[in-house]
This record gives structure tokens, C-alpha cells and sequence, in this order.
């Protein structure tokens, strides 16, 4: 009995999924950009949703943590245990909100303050690290494309 012949295999270029793919290579500036964070960071153990926490929680004194969620696009319970590790690093507090005993608010405590004064500057050189390689009007430009990427 003969065999039927076997098919063509498809060219190579057809079956490469990265060089032209754009969910690729913000996985890949993703990858490096959190390993340069987490090396900005490491004494510290904060993560960019912690650092991003609170600086919102900066931003908007006495926001509540539905609000803290939706700004940071997680889920409730994902938004709890930030507020917690927060809160147990005595760098957020929560605050009772007058005439409702079931919502609190959130604020930074001193010590929060000084933790994000100090992360000023470690978040300043992770930046200029991570766009090392970018003129200023092309990180400007690079920025710009992510944000109209990201909606």
C-alpha cells in the first residue's frame, strides 16, 4: 500500500510567533522592567502594586479601599491584602468613616511619608535604568503609545 505524500512543512517565518508580535515584546519589557524593580527594591520587599498603592493612597487622603481597587484594577480581596501588608508595615493606617461603622478610609502614616520620600529616588534611577537606552522624546513617545496600547 502506498503512502500518501507527506505535506510541505510551513515556512519557517509563518511559525515564528515573537519577532512581530506585540504581546511578546511587552512581556519581554515587562520582564525586565520588574526585574530592575525588584533589584531597586529589594531591601524594601515592595512590589509595584504596593509602591503603586501608595502613592494613590497619597494622592488621594482618605480614599477607601473599593475606590483603592478600582484605581488599581484588582479585585476586592487582591485590594484587602495590599491594604493589610500596608497597614501591617505601619506605613497606611485605616480610618473610621463618621456615621458609617462599616467603612474605613485609608492615609499614610508617618512613617509611610518618609518610606515614599525615600522611594522617590530609588523609583527615579529604576526609571532612568530602565529608559537608558531611550532619548527623552522617545521615552515620551514610547509612553504615549503604551498608554494608547493599554485602553
Amino acid at each position: 500500500m502506498k503512502r500518501p505524500p507527506r505535506a510541505a512543512p510551513p515556512a519557517p517565518d509563518r511559525l515564528d510567533f515573537q519577532s512581530d508580535a506585540l504581546g511578546y515584546k511587552l512581556r519581554l519589557a515587562q520582564v525586565r522592567a520588574f526585574d530592575l524593580f525588584f533589584k531597586a527594591m529589594e531591601p524594601l520587599d515592595l512590589s509595584p502594586a504596593r509602591v503603586t498603592a501608595l502613592s494613590i493612597i497619597a494622592m488621594q487622603p482618605g480614599i477607601n479601599q473599593v475606590t483603592l481597587a478600582k484605581a488599581l484594577d484588582v479585585a476586592g480581596p487582591s485590594a484587602l491584602k495590599l491594604v493589610d501588608a500596608l497597614e501591617d508595615a505601619g506605613w497606611i493606617r485605616r480610618m473610621d468613616v463618621e456615621g458609617d461603622r462599616r467603612r474605613y478610609s485609608l492615609g499614610l502614616t508617618e512613617r509611610g511619608l518618609a518610606q515614599l520620600e525615600m522611594l522617590r529616588d530609588k523609583l527615579d534611577a529604576y526609571e532612568a535604568r530602565l529608559s537608558s537606552g531611550l532619548t527623552a522624546a522617545e521615552r515620551a513617545q514610547l509612553m504615549d503609545l503604551l498608554d494608547r496600547v493599554a485602553r
